[in-house]
C-alpha cells in the first residue's frame, strides 16, 4: 500500500507569480546535491568519528536524530540529565543527518572547549540562522574577526560606561513600576481586589527593549507606551526586527534544508526569504542612519573641544572608532562603519529578551517562595530612595544572592553548541569508560564533531551543587559548594555567561538592568503566581 505524504507546505513557498517549471528545476538541482559526493561525504563522515566509540542511546531517526525525542520532556535538559545518569559524564546523541554530538560535563572538558575558540566555534548551520539576523556582528564572527571586535568594544561595556547607564535602568524600571500601579488600580471590578492579574513577560519585555534601545544606540521605541495603549504602532526598527524573529523562528522543510546544505539558500522567492530581505534592509537603513549621526555629532563636539554626554554603546564605539582613527590609523584598532552598524541587532537579541525572560524566572521564583520574596522586599525597602547608583544596586547582598540563584537554576540559554575546526584531545578531570570497556582518560574529537556545553545540566547537577541542585535556594550563595569553582565561568561560579574568549561581553548590563528591574518592582508590589505552577 502507497504511503500518502501531505506536500501542502509547498503552497506556503511557491508565490503566484512562480512558474511551476522554475520549481521543478530547483527541485532537480536540491535532488543532485543529495546524490552529489559532498553530500555522501557529509552522511559518511561520523563513521571515521573516534566519537563512535562513546556509548550513546540507542533510538533517534536519521533526519532529525534524537532531537524530537529530548525536546518532548517536561523540564528543559531533562533528557540530557536522564543520559547522564545512565552512561555516565561523558556521552553522545544523535542530531540532524545522523551527526554525533558529544555532551560531557567535565569541568576541564568544559574548560578546554570554551578556551580554545579559535579551535571550537559556531556550527555552520547555526552561524547562517545569526548571519540572517545580525550581519557580521560580534555573536556571529569568529577567529581573529572576533578577537580583534572584541578587544574594541570591550572599554565599552566596563564597569565606568554601565554605571553612567544605571540611570536609564532605573529610570525605565520606575516607569514599568509606575504603569503596573495604574493597572491595578484602573479597572473598576479591581478596586476592591487584593490581586490584580498582569502578564508579566510582555511587560518586561518592552521595559527591555525601551532600555537596550537607550542604552544601545540612544534610539527611542516607546514599546512600553504601546503596550499600555494596545495600539500597534510600533517603531520602524522593532516592527522590522520582530518581523526577522518570526521569519527564521522555527522549523520548516526549507528551512532545514538552507540550513544543512547551502545551495538550498538560492531559494530566496519564498513568502519566508521575503521577509527577511525586507526586514534586513529596513534595519540596515536605520543602522546606517543612526551611525552616520552620531559620527556627525561627535565630528561637531571634538572640532569645539567638546566631550559628548551620549552615553549609549553605539557612540561609545563610534568615539573610540574617531579617536583611534585619528591617532592611530591603524585598521585592527577600529571597526567599520559597516561593523558598527552590525552591533545595532546584536545589542537587540543580547540585551533584550534575555534579560526580560530572566527577570520573569526570578518574579516566578519569588512568587513561589514568599518567604525568599518578604526578605527580598525588606533589605530594598530599607534604602530610603528609589533612584540606586549601580555601586548601591550592587550592594544589596541578598538581592545578589536571589540573581545569582535565578540565573543558576532557571538559566536563559539552555546550552550552546561547538564544532571542532580541526582534529583535538580533549582533557578529562575524570576518565570514563567507553561502550567497547575501555577507560578513557581523553577525548579524541575529528574535525566536524560537534560538542553540546550543557548550561542548564551542568548549573544544576547534583554532584556540584548537593542534593537541593534543583531547588531556588539563594541562601546557597553563603558558602557556594566548592566544586562549583571547578567550572569554567565569567561570572557567578555557573556557566550562564559561559566563559574564554567567547563569554557574554554584556553581562555587567544584564546584571545590573536585571536588579534594577527587580528592585524597582518588588519595593512596590507583592507577587504571586496568578495560575497554578503546573499549568
Amino acid at each position: 500500500m502507497l504511503q500518502k505524504f501531505d506536500i501542502s507546505w509547498i503552497q506556503d513557498y511557491i508565490p503566484s507569480s512562480v512558474n511551476l517549471k522554475q520549481t521543478i528545476l530547483l527541485g532537480s538541482l536540491g535532488f543532485a546535491v543529495f546524490s552529489s559526493g559532498h553530500f555522501i561525504w557529509f552522511l559518511i563522515t561520523p563513521l571515521f568519528s573516534p566519537l563512535r566509540s562513546i556509548k550513546s542511546p540507542p533510538g533517534g531517526s536519521f533526519v532529525l536524530g534524537h532531537m524530537p525525542i529530548s525536546r518532548k520532556v517536561p523540564t528543559v535538559g531533562a533528557w540530557h540529565r536522564d543520559q547522564l545518569r545512565k552512561y555516565g559524564h561523558v556521552f553522545v546523541y544523535k542530531v540532524f543527518f545522523n551527526q554525533d554530538r558529544l555532551c560531557t560535563t567535565d569541568p576541564k572538558a568544559l574548560q578546554h572547549v570554551l578556551n580554545n575558540s579559535f579551535i571550537y566555534q559556531k556550527p555552520s548551520e547555526n552561524r547562517y540562522i545569526l548571519s540572517r539576523l545580525l550581519g557580521n556582528g560580534l555573536l556571529f564572527v569568529e577567529g581573529d574577526v572576533h578577537k580583534r571586535q572584541r578587544r574594541i568594544m570591550n572599554p565599552a561595556f566596563g564597569t565606568l560606561h554601565i554605571r553612567e547607564m544605571t540611570e536609564i535602568f532605573i529610570t525605565k524600571s520606575n516607569e514599568l513600576r509606575d504603569v503596573l500601579k495604574k493597572l491595578s488600580t484602573s479597572n473598576p471590578s479591581q478596586e476592591t481586589a487584593e490581586w490584580t492579574p498582569i502578564e508579566m513577560l510582555s511587560h518586561l519585555s518592552c521595559t527591555t527593549l525601551d532600555i537596550i534601545g537607550l542604552a544601545g544606540f540612544d534610539y527611542h521605541f516607546g514599546s512600553l507606551d504601546h503596550l499600555v495603549r494596545g495600539d500597534r504602532d510600533e517603531s520602524e526598527l522593532s516592527f522590522a526586527f520582530s518581523q526577522i524573529l518570526n521569519a527564521i523562528g522555527g522549523f520548516t522543510l526549507l528551512g532545514i534544508l538552507k540550513m544543512w546544505f547551502p545551495i538550498f539558500r538560492l531559494i530566496q522567492f519564498d513568502r519566508r526569504s521575503r521577509i527577511e530581505r525586507s526586514s534586513q534592509r529596513t534595519i540596515q537603513t536605520i543602522g546606517r542612519k543612526l551611525v552616520e549621526e552620531r559620527k556627525q555629532m561627535l565630528k561637531e563636539d571634538m572640532e569645539k573641544g567638546q566631550v559628548s554626554k551620549a552615553k549609549d554603546l553605539l557612540t561609545l564605539l563610534i568615539r573610540a572608532n574617531l579617536v583611534e582613527g585619528g591617532t592611530s590609523g591603524q585598521r585592527d584598532k577600529t571597526l567599520s562603519d559597516e561593523e558598527v552598524m552590525n552591533q545595532i541587532p546584536t545589542f537587540l537579541v543580547a540585551g533584550h529578551e534575555t534579560t526580560s525572560t530572566a527577570t520573569t524566572w526570578a518574579l516566578y521564583s519569588l512568587a513561589s517562595h514568599p518567604d525568599v520574596q518578604t526578605k527580598l522586599r525588606e533589605e530594598l525597602l530599607a534604602f530610603p530612595s528609589d533612584t540606586p547608583t549601580m555601586d548601591k544596586l550592587n550592594g544589596f547582598e541578598y538581592l545578589d544572592r536571589v540573581v545569582r540563584e535565578t540565573l543558576r537554576y532557571h538559566g536563559v540559554v539552555q546550552g550552546t553548541t561547538r564544532v571542532a575546526e580541526r582534529d583535538d584531545i580533549i582533557p578529562l578531570e575524570r576518565p570514563f569508560t567507553d561502550k567497547y570497556g575501555i577507560v578513557r582518560h581523553e577525548i579524541k574529537v575529528k574535525k566536524g564533531d560537534g560538542v553540546l556545553i550543557p548550561i542548564r545540566v551542568v548549573n544544576t547537577l547534583q554532584e556540584i551543587w548537593g542534593d537541593d541542585s534543583e531547588e531556588f535556594n539563594p541562601d546557597r550563595w553563603l558558602d557556594p559548594p566548592k566544586r562549583s569553582a571547578s567550572l569554567p565561568s565569567a561570572w557567578g561560579n555557573q556557566l550562564s555567561f559561559i566563559a574564554g574568549p567567547r563569554a557574554c561581553i554584556g553581562l555587567r548590563f544584564a546584571l545590573v538592568e536585571m536588579k534594577a528591574l527587580l528592585f524597582a518592582l518588588i519595593r512596590s508590589f507583592e507577587f504571586k503566581l496568578a495560575v497554578d505552577a503546573s499549568d
